[in-house]
């Protein structure tokens, strides 16, 4: 029989569906259970642990180990300065807090989220935070402490320049960080959100990330980048060249309006090329899984087509769709031209013919 005492996923399975919080306070048989309990306080209570002492120990003194257990919600509170009291808990939560400055106690937090926090300028101390936000922190800097954060998020930080020692963060957000020129040694990072960095240009060392976003940049060369696992190219307006790509699994091409050749893309199994409107040839593209090709209004012929599992046409000028016959789910052709009533879709789990002129 399993030992619901010694088997912690069986623990926590009951405990999401049932408050065993009382019963491990009162009965001495459940008393070794607190440590699998979370305390997660709305933004009342946790204003209470912040500012009354005795209701701040009485939450403590029920919580095993608050660095696993201990969740705070104190978003957007214009009084709290000082956060010395709140340096030992789970998960903090003080976005839009604009009167911190100093963060520096807040080191031993496992999840941290300081986004809109605009008076924060130092945050050299927190390079032992498992999960760090600074979404727009504008006046931060220097980040090269940062390097042992697991997953940070420095999207907007407009003043930062120099990601050098970053390289072995797991996901790492950059969007709009405008001063960043040298990416060269993120290629070991998992998730790298690169989009709107206007200044990058060279990407050439990023060929190993697994999810590479670098939409709305300016960059035209992405011949080593075959090997991403999932990529975004959106508003890249100049690329012209993709035919390195083909071993990419998912691929976002939208916006590119440059591009004209996708023949080497047929073995992308999810492929956005809507709003691509010089595409004129999609021949080669019957073996990608999903085909998004809303708005390329240059491409008449989708006879090669069959195969693709799941087909956008949306905007697309094309009157004949009766060779899609073997497409399986969901054929998007909203705001086609007539096409008559030649369809015929046996194996289509959806139709979506809405607006259709």
């Amino acid at each position: 029989m399993t030992n619901i005492f010694t088997n912690t996923d069986l623990f926590s399975l009951i405990n999401e569906y049932t408050d065993l919080r009382s019963l491990c306070d009162t009965c001495l048989l459940f008393a070794t259970l607190k440590k699998y309990i979370n305390y997660k306080l709305n933004k009342e209570y946790s204003l209470m642990y912040y500012d009354d002492v005795l209701f701040r120990n009485r939450i403590l003194n029920k919580i095993f180990n608050p660095y696993k257990q201990l969740h705070l919600n104190l978003g957007y509170c214009d009084n709290i300065i000082d956060v010395s009291i709140l340096d030992n808990v789970h998960y903090l939560y003080l976005g839009g807090c604009n009167n911190i400055t100093d963060v520096s106690l807040l080191k031993n937090v496992y999840e941290l989220n300081l986004n809109h926090c605009d008076n924060i300028t130092n945050v050299s101390s927190l390079g032992n935070v498992h999960i760090l936000d600074l979404f727009w922190c504008y006046k931060i800097t220097d980040v090269s402490e940062l390097k042992n954060v697991y997953e940070l998020n420095l999207s907007y930080c407009t003043n930062i320049t120099d990601v050098s020692t970053l390289g072995n963060v797991h996901n790492l957000n950059l969007c709009h960080c405008d001063n960043i020129t040298d990416v060269s040694t993120l290629g070991k990072v998992h998730t790298l959100n690169l989009s709107e960095c206007n200044n990058i240009t060279d990407v050439s060392g990023l060929g190993n990330v697994h999810t590479l976003n670098l939409s709305s940049s300016d960059i035209t060369d992405v011949s080593s980048l075959g090997n991403v696992h999932i990529l975004d190219l959106s508003y890249c307006t100049n690329i012209t060249d993709v035919s390195l790509l083909r071993n990419v699994h998912s691929l976002n091409l939208s916006n590119c309006n440059l591009i004209t050749n996708v023949s080497a893309l047929g073995n992308v199994h999810i492929l956005n090329l809507s709003n691509c409107n010089l595409i004129t040839d999609v021949s080669a593209l019957g073996n990608v899984h999903t085909l998004n090709l809303t708005y390329c209004d240059k491409i008449t012929d989708i006879s090669l087509l069959d195969n693709v599992h799941t087909l956008y046409l949306s905007g697309c000028k094309i009157t004949d769709v009766s060779m899609l016959g073997n497409v399986h789910s969901n054929v998007r052709l909203t705001s086609l031209p007539a096409f008559g009533t030649n369809m015929n879709f046996p194996n289509l789990e959806k139709f979506d013919c809405s607006m259709l002129v």
